[in-house]
């Protein structure tokens, strides 16, 4: 699990360097790929009967697709982040704030509308599974962007 977790990282890693010249079929691309290992991911952390296989999945599906968009969102405004680094005006800071705190607001709701959804259909267990999980992927890219982030700005 964490040797998958942690060549999922790197491949986001090595990906995020080409962002900034991408243009939107290959954001598109990257977050078709981004899913598709996701859910390898999750499959190994969740565990799941027979019987909620189908469910889950199909749960997780649309889940994933409404996290995409929000995904592709923030790619854009990470992307606008690291062209801006250091030179950042007050305006569009504020701006950029103005933009990336509803993006948080909008990912927490999407995850906590989905943990209901599962908790509802499936399981209370599995439900705080896959909050869990969402919650730890999401935070240790974002830690792992940021750092990548900083660390080629200062070079």
């Amino acid at each position: 699990m964490l040797k998958t977790l942690v060549s999922f990282v790197f491949t986001l890693i090595i990906s995020f360097n080409n962002i900034a010249q991408t243009n939107q079929d290959e954001v598109q691309l990257m977050q078709s790929i981004y899913g598709m290992e996701k859910r390898d991911i999750v499959a190994e952390f969740i565990e799941l009967s027979d019987s909620q296989e189908k469910d889950f999945w199909a749960l997780y599906d649309e889940y994933e697709l409404k996290r995409q968009e929000l995904g592709k969102e923030r790619m854009r405004l990470l992307s606008s982040y690291v062209n801006d680094y250091g030179e950042v005006k007050p305006e569009n800071a504020d701006n950029f704030m103005k933009q990336v705190i509803p993006l948080r607001i909008k990912f927490d709701k999407l995850i906590d509308n989905y943990y209901k959804k599962i908790k509802t259909n499936l399981d209370p267990v599995v439900a705080m599974q896959f909050y869990q999980m969402e919650n730890y992927l999401a935070d240790s890219i974002k830690m792992e962007l940021l750092e990548e982030i900083y660390t080629t700005k200062k070079q």
